[in-house]
């Protein structure tokens, strides 16, 4: 598990436990008081059952907070008759003593659980109706001033603890969403240059073929000479076409080490990942760069598409004669296939293989990864 995840994992479980530790205690406080009072045991068991169906309630609106603030759940209904029921448990009970302060814990869990997903404005407008409506029951109630005012003052700093707790988790949900998001443009826009490139390279080269088919067709019959003439220049383009579309799938067309390099830091780094180059790239021969390429490009588009990383490294190293290219991160460990279509790893192994070099892939312990190609300098002539 990289960094990044057991951060997210742990943000999640904090905020998970603060809101069932504050959904718990909105109803054991006040449930205690009941108890340590002396009432007739219809009333305690009718306080207890109003006390139970609130909890429920605000337990499920709370802890739904953790869909963040604007993805919450919230039934109207059921938020409505729990707050009715909170105030008449904080109308029958405060029994004309302001201290009795926590009697307003249930419907103030209540009020504060529907902020979460009543949107931007909503939000205020949901907290704003519960301060009044809590600050007229006791005053009412009580016909003192002083039990609405400390209604209120509970329910304002229950409110503005929980709404920064579900504020909090919402940004960290935004920001690895964001990541995320991050990593699938980056690797879009990779597949967009390369588009980019197959097209400037087919493009031209099947116009070309066409007319020079179509020309050789007019021809035949009429002069052979020059239409065999032209089915030779035709063929002769698909065979120019399929060896550049094979150069540019591979990475050997115009695209040096330096510039995947730079290419991948570019990307790694826009979806939030911490990327190092060691090494001097420009020391490896010029014809093995864009086999070296492809390893980078490799490592890092399988980094995006199959874990979460925080920090990557990219090493270029010299070992006796052999030139050798390190991609390692810090990732979930992953599981490559020995075999393959020619693409991906096998792909690399196959072209490695061709100049007498090799491709390792492998998991690190506890966690990471390692792509590490390696060629022989007098492959380069």
């Amino acid at each position: 598990m990289d960094r990044t995840e057991a951060g997210l994992q742990w943000m999640r479980r904090m905020t998970r436990w603060t809101l069932a530790s504050v959904a718990g205690l909105a109803v054991l406080i006040p449930a205690s008081d009941l108890l340590a009072r002396d009432r007739p045991a219809a009333a305690v068991v009718a306080a207890l059952a109003g006390l139970g169906f609130v909890g429920y309630v605000q337990t499920r609106l709370l802890l739904g907070g953790m869909a963040g603030l604007h993805d919450a759940p919230r039934s109207p209904w059921l938020v409505g008759a729990a707050a009715a029921v909170g105030l008449v448990l904080w109308g029958a009970l405060v029994d004309g003593d302001p201290v009795r302060w926590m009697w307003v814990l249930p419907v103030s869990a209540v009020v504060c659980g529907a902020t979460f997903s009543a949107g931007p404005r909503g939000r205020w407008l949901v907290l704003a109706a519960g301060l009044i409506a809590v600050f007229m029951t006791g005053w009412l109630v009580t016909g003192e001033v002083d039990a609405g005012r400390s209604g209120t003052a509970v329910l304002a700093t229950f409110a503005i603890t929980c709404l920064a707790q579900v504020w909090i988790w919402d940004v960290t949900l935004r920001l690895d969403q964001a990541r995320e998001q991050a990593g699938e443009v980056a690797v879009l826009r990779e597949r967009l240059r390369f588009a980019g490139d197959l097209h400037d390279i087919q493009g031209h080269q099947l116009q070309a073929i066409a007319l020079k088919a179509q020309l050789a067709s007019r021809l035949v019959g009429r002069d052979d000479e020059a239409a065999r003439r032209n089915a030779d220049d035709a063929h002769a383009l698909a065979l120019q076409a399929l060896a550049e579309t094979r150069e540019l799938v591979q990475g050997y067309r115009k695209v040096g080490l330096a510039t995947e390099l730079a290419n991948a830091v570019g990307i790694l780094k826009a979806a939030g990942v911490d990327a190092e180059v060691e090494g001097a790239p420009e020391s490896v021969p010029v014809a093995l760069q864009p086999l070296f390429g492809s390893l980078v490009r490799e490592g890092a588009t399988n980094l995006l598409r199959h874990t979460k990383a925080a920090r990557c490294e990219i090493a270029v190293e010299r070992d006796g004669d052999d030139i050798v290219v390190r991609v390692i991160d810090d990732g979930v460990a992953r599981v490559v296939a020995p075999a393959g279509d020619g693409t991906g790893v096998a792909g690399l192994r196959e072209r490695f293989a061709a100049v007498g070099g090799r491709v390792d892939a492998e998991p690190l312990a506890p966690r990471g990864f390692e792509l590490v190609g390696r060629a022989p300098h007098r492959a380069a002539a």
